[in-house]
Order: structure tokens, then sequence, then C-alpha cells
């Protein structure tokens, strides 16, 4: 049987609303759709600058003083590519409208899912470690990112920026004509089952052989987190969790915490094509700002991936440079997490 190229059609259960949602966002990452669209952009009065870069200290969207803000602009695109905008990362405020899986690695948790209208609208909160501080939409300081996603072409209805103050800015597609899409492409079915490990708290035990990475800085152990492992690497025994501190974790261990909880990945990513029914080959966005990916951390790399279809863990992953192997991790053994065993 072929690959389903998308994710089906929308649950009927709410709870699995917020899942499906990034299932089509991330699929949409595997697509190119040439599009003519108007989109406003708001941003409504403010007595203070908001200040959202978290402990980073950077202000989204530009913003000077009040004084000198534009409260409305309009946008007239015309034959933008949603692939053109993945090559270039472009920092346009409307762009993550056209290409919403730039916002999923700054995603620390998705706190509602319900229609509205034909929109299906989510409650973003931003990591305050892994949301980008110049992001304009999901900068760590942020209180949330409120979305409307268009569930046929994955595209965003809308965005609104919101701190303790109320809205910062919102974003809105006014008009979109569709010029062209492409034929699906089957990579989008292993992208959207890596973007739902955001949301799949697991306690798994796997065993990792490591054909190229320097393993001697494994052992600078991330904190805790609700979704752990045990790791089994050259027979020393470790803890990795699926979030660490990108600014104080080793890119080795980072590397370990990515193959297995990879749903951030799928942000770094710009051209991505499908190997087979559960891998994919792909290049790397610009690298413009932190946190970038372990895996994913430079342009001039190609990535291809394997995931395991049950888990969403990545059972094989590598990075190349001109065909030049730099990084691969095979998970040869995977399992529910075993209880520790007592001393002897």
């Amino acid at each position: 049987m072929a690959a389903r190229t998308r994710p089906d059609g929308p649950p009927t259960e709410p709870d699995r609303l917020a899942a499906w949602a990034l299932s089509r966002i991330a699929a949409a990452a595997a697509e190119d759709a040439h599009v003519n669209a108007v989109i406003d952009l708001d941003r409504p009065a403010r007595a203070t600058e908001p200040n959202l870069g978290g402990r980073f200290h950077a202000h989204p969207l530009g913003r000077t003083t009040s004084r000198h803000q534009v409260p409305r602009l309009r946008f007239h695109l015309e034959g933008i590519s949603s692939q053109r905008l993945r090559d270039e990362d472009s920092e346009e405020p409307w762009a993550a409208l056209l290409d919403p899986a730039r916002l999923i690695r700054g995603i620390g948790a998705v706190n509602e899912a319900r229609w509205r209208g034909p929109w299906l609208e989510l409650g973003l909160i931003p990591h305050p470690m892994f949301a980008s501080p110049t992001d304009p939409w999901l900068p760590p300081g942020a209180q949330s990112l409120t979305v409307q996603l268009d569930p046929a072409t994955g595209f965003l209805h809308s965005a609104t920026l919101l701190d303790d103050l109320g809205p910062v800015a919102t974003a809105r597609v006014v008009e979109l004509d569709l010029l062209q899409v492409s034929d699906p492409n089957p990579a989008g079915t292993v992208l959207a089952r890596m973007a739902r490990t955001l949301l799949e708290p697991a306690r798994l035990t796997a065993l990792i052989h490591i054909d190229a990475d320097p393993c001697d800085d494994l052992f600078l152990a991330p904190l805790p987190s609700a979704r752990s492992w045990t790791v089994s690497c050259d027979s020393a025994r470790l803890t990795v969790t699926g979030d660490y501190e990108p600014d104080r974790t080793s890119p080795a261990a980072a590397r370990l915490a990515e193959l297995l909880a990879p749903a951030r990945i799928v942000s770094h990513l710009a051209r991505v094509t499908a190997a087979s029914p559960n891998s994919v080959s792909a290049t790397v966005r610009p690298f413009r700002t932190f946190p970038f990916s372990a895996w994913a951390p430079d342009e001039t790399l190609t990535c291809r991936f394997t995931v395991d279809p049950t888990t969403g863990v990545l059972l094989h992953a590598e990075a190349t440079a001109e065909h030049r192997l730099l990084l691969r991790h095979t998970v040869t053994a995977l399992g529910p997490e075993q209880p520790d065993q007592p001393a002897g």
C-alpha cells in the first residue's frame, strides 16, 4: 500500500484535534503552493514596548516606539511560493501564515484546539528555551499565540500574538488565490509523524548505535522533562530527555534528545523528498538564528531520517556534507522504559 501523503481528515474527537493540526502543518512543509494573497497586519498602539524575548531579550516585529508605529499594514503578494519561503526562511511578518511549519520548533504546549467556523483554532504557548527570540509570532516571552488553521491548505488564516496586556499584533489573510499546488509529496506523512511527538509524552528505552558523532560529551546531562528515555550508547547508560537547554547542552546529547523527540527538526528543513514510505531526505533552511537544530544546524548539510510510525522516534538519522558523512545514529532496539534494577 502506498503511504498517505497527508493526514486523514480532521478527527471528530476534540482531544485529537491539536495533534492533527500539527500533522497538517508539518505535512504542508513537504508541499509547494503558489498563491496570490492579501494579508493585513494590525499592531495596536501600546503605552509601553512589549519585551517578549524572554531571557534572550529580543523584540519581535521590529517595533520601535508606539509614537512611530504604523498601526496597519497591507501586503499584496503575487506568485508567492511556499517552497521559496522555506528555501529563504523569509523574515517577512506575513511569512508564517504561508509557512507555519517554522512555528513548530517554538511551541511549548497547545492549550486549546477548537473549531471557529471553517478554521481550526489553536492556542500555542511558546517554549521558554526553544522559541526563537527573533520570531515575530512566537517569541519565548509571549503569553500565547492564537492561530486559525485552514485544513485544506495547511496555511494559517490568522495569527494573534498576545502578552499580559492583550494583543501585540494580528495578521490575517483577507484574500487567497491558489494558482498552483504541487502534487502531494509522500514525505508529508513522515514530517507529520515527527511533528506529533511534540504532544506525545512517552517513556522509552532505546539502544543506539552511533557510527559518526563524538560521544565523549554525552554525559553533560540535560534537565528532566515529562518525556525521557534510558539510552545505551557503547555500553554507557544515561538518561536523555526530549527537552534540553539549547545554549547549555552538548551537541551530542542534543542529537540524542532530538532523535527521540524529532518534532522540532521539522521547522529547520527546507526541501524534503521521500526516500521510502517512512524515510525522507532534506536540505536545511538557512541558519539565521538561535536556537538551531542539533541534527540540522547548517544549510550546507543534507539530512536523512527514518521514522518509526508507531512512536515517531527516528530509527535512523544522518547528516552529510558534499557526500561526506558527518553524523549517523541508528536505533537498534526500542521498547518501553525498564525500571531501574536494585543494587545487588
